[in-house]
């Protein structure tokens, strides 16, 4: 399940260029319950040495000017955000803090919530067109000469459908506890040209990411668990959500 948030503020919100950690914090900090907050922060759901949060959320949408210099961004009120999360508990506690506050902070400004809408993916396509509504990013780690090197994967190869549907799997059985239903997977760019790569920075780390449409090709439960928890690496950190433009 999501939400489609809209929030509104006086004159503009300037925030860091790389703002993804900022918007990590709103959510965290707009989490009521102590315990949750604190489970799904420091530990998570977790498959052998890995854990998840099983959540993700899309970019800043609305009127933006970028200032190079100063490395910001200032938005023009009203602003939207998509937030997404397989867990009931999340999608519950969030939604209604956000309904409940008279005022948010998202970074130094105050923001209000003027609206918010729930979707839920109900559909029973094997076939689906996608637009990247934050990054995906996909990565292996080699070691090279005693040093552990990360090297990031392109949308259309091999390896790149290997990992998403692997980390699919693994999410899936952290949280579930069973394994993912059995299926064909592909994700493909719908135009290689138009795909398009950026390199974000989260706190002290460069991460790698891609933006664009693909078609995705899965069993129908696999399509609607990587909607409500995002394709691809590092989603609590703002990657990997995406809409479904079409099914076929």
């Amino acid at each position: 399940m999501r939400f489609k948030i809209e929030l509104a503020f006086q004159g503009e919100l300037t925030l860091p260029i790389h703002y993804n950690h900022i918007l990590q914090g709103f959510i965290y900090n707009n989490i009521s319950d102590d315990a949750f907050r604190q489970f799904l922060h420091d530990e998570g759901f977790k498959y052998e040495r890995r854990n998840f949060k099983l959540f993700t959320f899309s970019r800043i949408f609305g009127n933006f000017k970028m200032d190079a210099g100063a490395k910001t961004i200032s938005f023009t009120s009203p602003i939207k955000l998509i937030v997404s999360s397989v867990l009931d508990d999340f999608v519950n506690d969030f939604g209604s803090t956000l309904l409940r506050k008279d005022s948010l902070i998202l970074g130094k400004t105050p923001v209000k919530f003027t609206s918010l809408e729930v979707e839920k993916y109900q559909e029973s396509s094997e076939e689906v067109t996608i637009t990247m509504l934050s990054p995906m990013t996909s990565y292996s780690t080699v070691e090279v000469h005693g040093k552990k090197k990360t090297i990031y994967h392109k949308p259309g190869e091999e390896v790149f459908n290997k990992l998403v549907y692997e980390n699919l799997k693994k999410k899936y059985k952290s949280y579930y506890g069973k394994e993912l239903p059995e299926s064909d997977f592909s994700l493909e760019p719908v135009n290689e040209k138009d795909i398009k790569l950026i390199i974000a920075r989260y706190r002290n780390f460069i991460i790698k990411g891609w933006t664009g449409d693909y078609i995705l090709k899965a069993h129908p439960e696999v399509i609607g668990f990587a909607y409500d928890v995002g394709l691809g690496s590092k989603n609590a950190q703002g990657f990997g959500c995406f809409e479904i433009r079409k099914s076929s």
